[in-house]
């Protein structure tokens, strides 16, 4: 979508935003839940690209670095929103990449466990956690969108005036699109905060639980 965001009924709100980033949205999903099937159907195959990154985040817990408290399990999913977020600058190749490469990992690392263990001690944070992830994604794609028309406005349509005149110009031209994408990102850090609390607070009490009540 290009220039000034067509002026809608709902501009502004959660409706139009989800509404105007449909396919963004779509995408991301598509990329992380295929991964995440992938990983887990086929974790044999990929486990010598993965094995590294689970014994890294075995020791990142061993070690104090990953602690089961909300503060640093929010800024460990933010690192990952913010990378997904950020590939967005590289025309949205990085941000398929790390949603493809965080899909893969939760799924491969669900074949680490009994799946019936894993999926209650992942769903109660994780029904905020992955759509936080991928709501991240399709700022992302959002944010790829405002830089390739930023740069082609720039590159390819006649101005006069300074080369700083041209910047501001196409910037304004297509600023709508960046600050849907800090907007979508911004929903996607407030999924992640309330997965963090659940995570820290919430998932072991309702895994025991349970698991004495079976």
């Amino acid at each position: 979508m290009r220039g000034k965001m067509k002026k809608e009924k709902y501009e502004g709100t959660l409706a139009y935003l989800m509404r105007s980033n449909e396919t963004f949205i779509l995408a991301s999903t598509f990329l992380f839940l295929i991964s995440l099937f992938a990983g887990y159907a086929f974790s044999g195959a990929i486990e010598p690209l993965l094995k590294p990154m689970m014994d890294e985040f075995r020791r990142s817990i061993a070690e104090g670095e990953l602690k089961l408290s909300t503060v640093s399990i929010f800024f460990h999913n933010l690192q990952a929103a913010l990378l997904i977020y950020g590939g967005g600058l590289l025309l949205g190749v990085f941000t398929a990449l790390f949603l493809i490469i965080n899909g893969l990992f939760i799924g491969f690392f669900a074949s680490q466990a009994p799946l019936g263990d894993f999926i209650i001690l992942t769903a109660p944070h994780g029904i905020f956690e992955i759509p936080g992830l991928i709501i991240a994604g399709a700022a992302g794609f959002r944010l790829a969108s405002f830089t390739y028309h930023f740069f082609s406005d720039l590159f390819t349509e006649t101005w006069y005036g300074s080369f700083m005149e041209r910047l501001v110009h196409f910037f304004e031209r297509n600023q709508d699109e960046l600050q849907e994408s800090i907007m979508l990102l911004g929903i996607g850090v407030l999924f992640l905060v309330v997965a963090a609390f659940v995570e820290a607070n919430l998932t072991l009490g309702i895994y025991n639980y349970i698991k004495a009540s079976i």
